[in-house]
């Protein structure tokens, strides 16, 4: 297998270079070909369309003479436009020829700067039909067109039959047409392309069509050889990179040494930042160098990753993702086992944010460990880290690590922003692109026009050169573009004087749009305006296709203004004539990129301009995306378009519409598979993220009527469960889907499949989760069965299910049983994935847990401290995982009374996730929380009560106001108010927090008890005995029901309840549950070995209980070292 210098190289697969994108030029004549193209418009066009997208291709007909007019067909600009096109759909071609020869443009259409790019035509002016000359250009004079070029000769007895246009245009012309004809006969001949001769009417060609078209796709773009995902983003950074690697580039040597020394040198495990002004070059500096680098260094890992250059470069979950797979390629060529390893490796990288970023740095860390192997070096290169997208914190760079493992090297650009800040504290060395000196200015015009076989004079080239703009590389590219476009040798000066009135970038956009408006808006005004506004109006640009179909469905007299609403659209609507756009399309030309047949804009600057001048008011903005959301509408469910649509809808703030979008079950699929986070954020947004349940249960069952109980309604209904109850907590919708599921994998793969136990864990993830417990044990231990059956003891599987099992063997007090089995699932994650790994720190933490309910906390306090060094290591030291770490450590240093330490790790974990969540996120409410029982504790009520306040509004922003965790908020608030004896306030908080609960769980929810218990002490409190009692019994009767008989819950309500007897002289009453009060948490501690934190509190409680019945001191303590005798306990030794 050949071994690549890049890391991006797709072993055994396509290489990164070819376009997944077929182009064909359709040439023929214009009167006699009318229904010919119609049919192939009709017919064919749609149906390879569609084969193309199941193969990951975009189809694009070019056909510049359908939807025209024959006078708009026969402009003088009708040629240039023609070969631009024709260049862009090489290889593809298809010649329609019949009696007529067609029109013959004047010297008029050959102006000088033609001449220049097509030398051959100088032989040709004003002698051939501009068919033929479509011809000559397309394949005659390119013979290597073969095999995707195709010429059909329609049966002259059908323009015999037809008479009129169909008939040759005078007595001179069949001569020339026969002799055309003559010609391509002879190259077909030669060259092996495929010419059809006398096919009988328009239907037959179609047929003809459809056929050759199909197998030049089925050789070229095989249907078992389609690239996955990950293949294409590839070959789309490559492609951008090659765009900026030019003979004109202008580069200063200083830079690409800075660069050479730091990939060799490194800079003590810091990375390298890249700054300098938006166009000035950064990008253009970035993967040149790469080139030269991959040059002399072939063998080395080397991964570029060009955030804008493709439809999925702007998301960092995806950058992560695309770089483990080039790692695990990289990696895996080495390996014997090949290609189907790799494969499963592949498979195995995690989906949901959360966990991609945890497992990211065990992949740098086998990234650097076979590099070190093969002695050769290992360069991430990641350009434009300001454009990723503004979700889940991306660009705030927590995923990113402070401090890079070994020989890794990081190259990073980035402009003024929220990444620039969040580089800054790190100090990394920076490099920065100077603005183009006045010299190198007049470099860059020489060069680049020389590039075109053109120039300027000195004069002119210093006067463009002596702007403050011209500093900007893109800023000179842009004016000379333009001005080859439409130079006037005679108006040169006034041409460049009226450019370099523009200030800036956008400015001088905002001219050459103007002047587009007055070029090429003879035949559809308004085209320039509409087209770049609907570009500007999607997420992710548009295809040709897309574009001329929302185009067409736009009458002119409904096209979106400042002032003015799109009407509703026609039904069935033509798409817009390639003809119209095709010279918007070139005069554009770099202004616009092409990501897999995906047009967007290929920078910022040109987005601005278009929205400055085009969509200047939300109005506008809102019109726009609504007339695209229509169109998406429109077609097939399939990834492209639940990318689009949803958000479209959602920028456009139609509420109903997304709602029913996101309801469509083919469409959740395809969202929750590509990221739930933004799926679920469309709920938040709708506000119903707790009323999406039912609706999504409807829908289900209206998708899944008459398919059968097949594993694709098992896997759809698992994913459904598994977003409703572990991402919005919907247990009651999620269950019934859970069970089904579960059901029909039983049926289908057998009792003991590993999808069976993946189903018996989510199960009995949500029984647990709706407190449910003993439902869950058995499921969970069923699960354990299994994979170990499957995997054997040691696989990571079987660490998961130690894992829930012994958290549930936790929640129900066996502390004992979950011991084992927490330490069980760390050995294994250790030796599978070594000591210092993010999982065997989630191990860990989890063992520190169960130490800390068990008094053990000098074990714990341990064992937090390794997972925070862990982390920290992990993911450098302002990562939120590491936020997580601080907030359990400083819990435990706030229960031994250590309040100075727990104080400054509970504000240090308050500030990471400040920075990476925002001011407003709810895992910044958790932390102010956390702070203020440390404030309550130190007696500093007035510093706890604002912060609360503002826990409570960031939950109630963050989720509908019945939710609950705002419930928790609430109660939290209350509680510091009944502990400033504000008791007014404080009830109704605990009355909301018990109704929004109620309203949220079973009746039965250790919640709801919980909310019960708040409610009753402060009933208690105020001497309303009788409203308080019957709420302390049902918070008794519902943990009673949850959890063993010797759970500290139920010894709680036992003692608030009690405390209500003994204040109402029912203490008679009050000493049976005081006792088993004391019982319980003696029990904990023989069964611990370890005193549990509230012995003593309860052993005061009762023996106060048994003073106020009248008991004598002596007769009090032989009832207590009775108790604790039945526990094997003495009193003096019970602590641990």
């Amino acid at each position: 297998m050949r071994k690549s210098g890049s890391g991006e190289k797709i072993f055994g697969k396509e290489g990164a270079s070819k376009d997944r994108v077929v182009r064909v030029f359709v040439s023929s004549t214009f009167k006699d070909m009318i229904e010919d193209r119609n049919e192939l418009m009709v017919g064919v066009w749609p149906a390879l369309r569609k084969v193309c997208r199941g193969r990951a291709v975009e189809f694009v007909e070019v056909d510049l003479r359908w939807g025209v007019t024959e006078e708009q067909s026969q402009r003088k600009e009708t040629l240039r436009h023609c070969l631009a096109e024709i260049k862009r759909c090489r290889p593809y071609f298809i010649g329609l020829l019949g009696e007529r020869y067609g029109w013959t443009p004047g010297p008029e259409a050959f102006p000088p700067a033609l001449l220049d790019e097509e030398v051959w035509l100088k032989n040709e002016v004003a002698k051939h039909s501009v068919t033929e000359l479509e011809i000559l250009h397309g394949v005659l004079n390119d013979p290597e067109m073969a095999g995707r070029a195709f010429f059909y000769f329609r049966d002259p007895q059908y323009a015999a039959s037809k008479g009129g246009d169909y008939l040759p245009e005078d007595t001179a012309r069949p001569t020339r047409q026969d002799t055309l004809k003559e010609k391509v006969r002879a190259v077909c001949q030669t060259k092996s392309i495929p010419l059809r001769e006398n096919y009988a009417d328009p239907r037959a060609l179609a047929a003809l069509v459809l056929k050759d078209l199909s197998d030049a796709i089925d050789v070229e773009f095989p249907p078992d050889q389609v690239p996955d995902v990950w293949s294409r983003e590839d070959r789309d950074h490559e492609a951008y990179a090659r765009s900026r690697r030019t003979d004109f580039y202008v580069g200063r040597e200083a830079y690409f040494e800075r660069l050479d020394t730091f990939a060799r040198d490194g800079a003590d495990g810091c990375g390298l930042t890249v700054l300098g002004a938006s166009g000035g070059g950064k990008s253009a500096l970035l993967a040149n160098w790469v080139a030269r680098w991959r040059q002399a260094h072939p063998n080395d890992f080397v991964f570029q990753h060009y955030i804008g250059s493709s439809a999925m470069s702007a998301g960092h979950l995806a950058l992560m993702r695309r770089l483990m797979v080039a790692i695990i390629r990289w990696c895996g060529a080495d390996d014997p086992s090949g290609s189907h390893g790799m494969e499963e490796e592949e498979r195995k990288i995690p989906a949901q944010a959360e966990e991609i970023i945890k497992v990211f740095p065990e992949y740098l860390g086998r990234l650097v460990a076979h590099a070190r192997r093969k002695g050769v070096g290992a360069v991430l290169v990641l350009d434009a880290l300001n454009q990723i997208e503004d979700r889940d914190r991306g660009r705030l760079l927590a995923w990113l690590s402070h401090r890079l493992p070994g020989e890794l090297r990081l190259i990073v650009s980035t402009l003024p922003g929220d990444t620039f800040d969040a580089l800054q504290p790190r100090g990394w060395p920076a490099l920065t692109v100077e603005p183009l000196t006045p010299d190198e200015r007049v470099e860059l015009i020489a060069r680049y026009l020389k590039h075109f076989a053109q120039g300027l004079s000195d004069d002119r080239a210093r006067r463009i050169a002596g702007v403050a703009a011209a500093s900007n590389p893109l800023y000179i590219k842009t004016l000379l573009d333009d001005l080859r476009a439409t130079g006037d040798h005679q108006k040169l000066d006034q041409q460049i004087a009226d450019y370099l009135q523009a200030a800036d970038i956008p400015g001088l956009l905002g001219k050459i749009l103007a002047r587009f408006e007055r070029d090429y808006e003879r035949d559809h005004p308004g085209l320039v305006r509409e087209s770049l506004s609907l570009l500007w109006a999607a997420r992710r640009g548009l295809t040709e296709p897309e574009l001329l179909q929302a185009l067409g469905s736009t009458p002119q007299s409904e096209i979106p203004n400042p002032k003015s609403k799109i009407k509703n659209q026609k039904s069935n609507p033509a798409p817009l004539p390639a003809a119209l756009w095709s010279p918007v399309r070139c005069a554009l030309e770099d202004g616009l990129v092409d990501r897999d047949g995906v047009l967007a804009f290929a920078h910022e600057h040109l987005r601005a301009a278009v929205e400055r001048r085009y969509v200047p008011e939300v109005g506008t903005a809102r019109a726009l995306r609504l007339r695209l959301a229509d169109d998406f509408a429109g077609r097939p469910v399939d990834a492209r378009q639940a990318d689009e649509l949803p958000w479209l809808l959602r920028q456009a703030e139609s509420r109903d519409r997304l709602r029913a979008c996101l309801l469509d079950i083919d469409r959740f699929l395809l969202m929750h598979k590509r990221e739930d986070n933004e799926l679920l954020g469309y709920w938040v947004w709708l506000k119903e993220e707790r009323a999406m349940g039912q609706p999504y249960v409807r829908a289900f069952e209206q998708w899944a009527g008459g398919k059968g109980e097949t594993t694709a309604i098992s896997y759809a209904a698992n994913q459904l469960a598994h977003f409703l109850a572990f991402r919005a907590a919907l247990h009651a919708e999620a269950e019934p889907l859970m069970r089904r599921a579960l059901k029909i994998d039983e049926q289908s793969y057998g009792e003991n499949h590993p999808s069976v136990a993946r189903g018996l864990s989510n199960l009995a993830g949500l029984l647990q989760a709706t407190s449910r417990l003993a439902e869950a044990e058995p499921l969970m231990r069923r699960a354990l069965e299994i994979d170990e059956q499957s995997y054997g003891e040691n696989h990571p599987s079987v660490a998961i299910r130690l894992n829930n099992l012994a958290g549930l063997l936790q929640a129900t007090s066996r502390l004992a049983e979950a011991e084992p089995l927490f330490r069980r699932a760390l050995t294994i994650n250790a030796q599978n994935y070594g000591e210092n790994h993010p999982n065997v720190a989630i191990n860990l933490n989890n063992l520190a847990a169960l130490f800390k309910d068990i008094n053990r906390l000098a074990e714990a306090e341990l064992l937090m401290r390794r997972v925070l060094k862990i982390d920290e290591q992990n993911f450098g030291e302002k990562h939120p995982s590491v936020a997580i770490d601080l907030n359990n450590l400083a819990m435990l240093l706030l229960d031994t009374s250590r309040f100075e330490e727990a104080d400054t790790l509970m504000r240090r974990a308050l500030t990471i996730d400040e920075q990476s969540y925002g001011m407003h996120h709810p895992e910044v409410a958790r932390d102010l929380n956390n702070l203020t029982h440390l404030l309550q504790a130190t007696n500093r009520f007035a510093e706890a009560d604002p912060l609360m306040r503002r826990a409570l509004k960031i939950s109630e922003q963050c989720y509908e106001e019945n939710n609950p965790t705002v419930a928790i908020r609430l109660s939290n608030l209350a509680q510091l108010l009944y502990n400033t004896d504000r008791f007014d306030e404080a009830e109704p908080l605990f009355r909301r927090a018990l109704m929004i609960d109620e309203q949220s769980f079973a009746e039965n929810n250790p919640s709801i008890a919980t909310d019960l218990n708040n409610l009753g002490t402060l009933l208690h409190a105020t001497n309303r005995f009788d409203e308080a009692e019957p709420l302390m019994r049902r918070a008794l009767m519902i943990d009673e029901q949850n959890y063993r008989e010797n759970h500290p819950s139920v010894a709680r309500d036992l003692n608030n309840l009690a405390q209500l007897l003994k204040a109402t002289n029912r203490l008679a009453e009050a000493e049976p549950l005081m006792r088993r009060m004391v019982e319980i948490f003696l029990y904990f501690t023989r069964a611990t070995g370890h005193q549990h934190p509230h012995l003593q509190v309860a052993l005061t409680n009762y023996a106060n209980l048994l003073d106020a019945m009248g008991k004598p001191e002596d007769e009090i303590l032989g009832t207590l070292a009775d108790l604790a005798a039945r526990d094997g306990l003495a009193l003096g030794g019970a602590g641990g």
